[in-house]
């Protein structure tokens, strides 16, 4: 499968994409910074599944979520969220899944 990893921090790597690149999935490309990249990144790349970790910015990443999720190109795309807190978690479930750290590990095992 391949993955696109958006993930707000502002280092090369991020455990989240370190924790990917490990499993046998293809990263199609990952955006740390910017959530218009992200969002011209993922038609580029067209992967299979997005993970969006948001616990640093969450609406950030629900914002860069929702404009991925309206674009026909992407709106298929499922979309994965992990690190968010609960009330952040209700905003998103009509976008995507949102997992625990746990959960997320299992579905790419």
């Amino acid at each position: 499968m391949k993955l696109f990893i958006i993930d707000w921090s502002r280092e090369i790597t991020t455990p989240l994409l370190d924790y990917c690149k490990s499993t046998p999935h293809t990263i199609a490309g990952c955006e740390l910074v910017d959530g218009a990249e992200a969002y011209r990144k993922t038609a580029h790349c067209k992967p299979d599944a997005i993970v969006v970790n948001y616990a640093v910015k969450p609406s950030h990443g629900r914002s860069t979520a929702e404009q991925i999720f309206k674009r026909k190109l992407t709106s298929e795309i499922p979309i994965y969220f992990i690190g968010g807190a609960e009330d952040d978690n209700e905003k998103v479930e009509h976008i995507g899944i949102c997992l625990s750290e746990e959960e997320l590990h299992e579905l790419l095992d």
